[in-house]
């Protein structure tokens, strides 16, 4: 059983990895298509960042499931105090991953269809517009994105660390 129970932590790891490389690959491939001087070049990477998109959707799911049941495993009451435990390093890195769900329907969803039809209109025009610059630069997304970096970076940091 401990075997098994490593085994559950392992693979949760390399899942947070990979999740971690699809954050950090979609911000750099992004960054880059937002800073692209022509519309084709754009077009490219922005296809380019859609492997890390997915990426960043599957994995997540896939950390979290993992993450919980890496918990169980070991025997750590990843609730805290709703389980008789108390708040350490586990129950803050739940809270702080689990907060960035909301951004999906909130965020990245509603304002990904007014990039999307910014980027429409564009493709129509065959030019850059002002509606698709305007869009790179909602600054809603731009925090939403940077929130997800930091708090799995915090997650990550507190998983190697366990400072409480």
């Amino acid at each position: 059983m401990e075997a098994l129970s490593g085994l559950v932590v392992l693979v949760h790891a390399l899942a947070g990895i990979l999740f971690i490389v699809g954050l950090v690959g979609r911000w750099i491939v992004l960054g880059l298509a937002e800073r692209a001087d022509t519309l084709a070049s754009m077009r490219v990477l922005t296809t380019a960042s859609a492997p890390f998109e997915r990426l960043v959707i599957v994995v997540s799911s896939v950390v979290l499931v993992l993450g919980i049941a890496a918990a169980i495993a070991v025997g750590r009451p990843f609730l805290g105090p709703l389980q008789g435990g108390h708040v350490d390093w586990l129950v803050v890195s739940l809270v702080l991953f689990v907060s960035n769900l909301p951004l999906v329907p909130l965020v990245f969803l509603p304002r990904g269809r007014v990039f999307e039809a910014a980027l429409q209109e564009a493709i129509a025009r065959d030019q850059l517009t002002p509606a698709l610059m305007a869009a790179w630069r909602d600054p809603v997304v731009r925090f939403a994105h940077g929130y997800e970096l930091t708090t799995v970076s915090i997650v990550l940091i507190l998983m190697l660390t366990k400072p409480f």
